[in-house]
């Protein structure tokens, strides 16, 4: 074989073994899901050129987990099973996977009180105290207009609750948009893991564990979260507790 032909060779599979990679990182939108949700990222002006800005990384992973997913149930111990798409857990236990396998640093900075992993209530706290002082590896929010998808909703169990849970914690999958009919309402649709279905609900009626639903928050006059319907836009009372709003970094 002539020196020549052996570097046509070696050319021709660098250029395949480029292109097998390349495919292989490559993101697609999820089937069935609307093109709201699946939009392009909003671009970030450079002083050159239009440049798109990166997916948030927690948003890629909760996406990922819904395509995989086979199996799922609402439980306090997490058990995860990615080969046959089995994801079963809790709230807080939905976050704590996603942050082990995308963020460990940001899901190590979050303290724990009675468990070996966060739970909603420590979630929540940590995040608040955001809105007075420094956080490691997150970003407090103060108002709900800040949310973009992938950021993190936590609220504490409210005086009435008889669940026994902690709270409750939740990832943002859509852009807060105003409730039209309840001025001081914003509707978020977020992936989380539940016994009960939110709005629009992803879940099938008696299904409990990982999917989509929408939330109502309730904005004071700055903004700020004070309560939140478990259904938003169709609940008819809301729930007040304290609200903390994330972003990982």
């Amino acid at each position: 074989m002539t020196e020549k032909i052996r570097t046509g060779i070696a050319a021709l599979l660098l250029f395949a073994s480029t292109v097998t990679v390349a495919a292989c990182g490559g993101a697609q939108s999820p089937a069935g899901r609307s093109s709201a949700e699946t939009a392009s990222p909003k671009a970030i002006k450079t002083g050159r050129t239009t440049a798109p800005a990166a997916t948030p990384t927690l948003l890629v992973e909760v996406d990922r987990e819904l395509d995989a997913m086979r199996v799922t149930h609402y439980q306090h111990a997490t058990r995860v099973d990615e080969a046959s798409g089995r994801y079963e857990y809790d709230c807080s236990g939905l976050l704590d996977y996603a942050l082990t396998r995308v963020l460990p640093a940001d899901g190590d900075a979050l303290p724990t009180s009675t468990s070996i992993r966060p739970l909603a209530a420590d979630i929540e706290r940590y995040l608040h105290q955001g809105l007075t002082g420094q956080l490691i590896g997150w970003q407090a929010l103060v108002h709900v207009a800040d949310l973009r998808p992938g950021d993190v909703i936590a609220w504490l169990a409210t005086e009435d609750s008889e669940t026994g849970d902690t709270g409750h914690v939740m990832v943002v999958h859509g852009a807060p948009a105003p409730n039209p009919d309840r001025p001081d309402e914003w509707l978020v649709q977020v992936v989380d893991s539940t016994l009960n279905p939110h709005a629009r609900d992803s879940r099938k009626p008696g299904q409990t564990g990982l999917g989509t639903g929408t939330i109502g928050l309730v904005a004071d006059g700055r903004g700020d979260p004070i309560a939140f319907y478990w259904q938003g836009a169709s609940s008819q009372h809301s729930k007040a507790t304290e609200i903390a709003l994330g972003r990982p970094v």
